[in-house]
């Protein structure tokens, strides 16, 4: 089996990169938790559908949704709201240095 592709958000001001499907409840119910605690830390959440992208629906098929935090992947198929702040609370040195959330 290869190792999944982690895709980098097309905003650069956004540190979690959401990926989701339409009709999944599991995204649905998510969705709100992750925005709120990007939110909190000044951040901005992208949502990538991979439906709409053929290799991310291979890689992430079964695994929505997927939050991925600052390059790494931080959880799959259910949030947990405290461990995704305090992820948001870590702030990568490159970050630091240039000012971003």
């Amino acid at each position: 089996m290869s190792t999944q592709h982690i895709p980098s958000p097309a905003d650069p001001d956004a540190r979690v990169l959401y990926l989701t499907r339409t009709g999944c409840h599991l995204c649905d119910e998510a969705l709100p938790v992750v925005r709120a605690e990007a939110d909190r830390v000044g951040s901005t959440v992208e949502v990538r559908d991979i439906d709409a992208d053929e290799r991310l629906r291979a890689d992430w098929d079964t695994d929505v949704p997927v939050i991925i935090v600052d390059g790494k992947v931080h959880a799959k198929n259910r949030v947990d709201a405290a461990a995704l702040r305090a992820a948001l609370a870590k702030r990568p040195w490159w970050r630091r240095l240039t000012g971003r959330a």
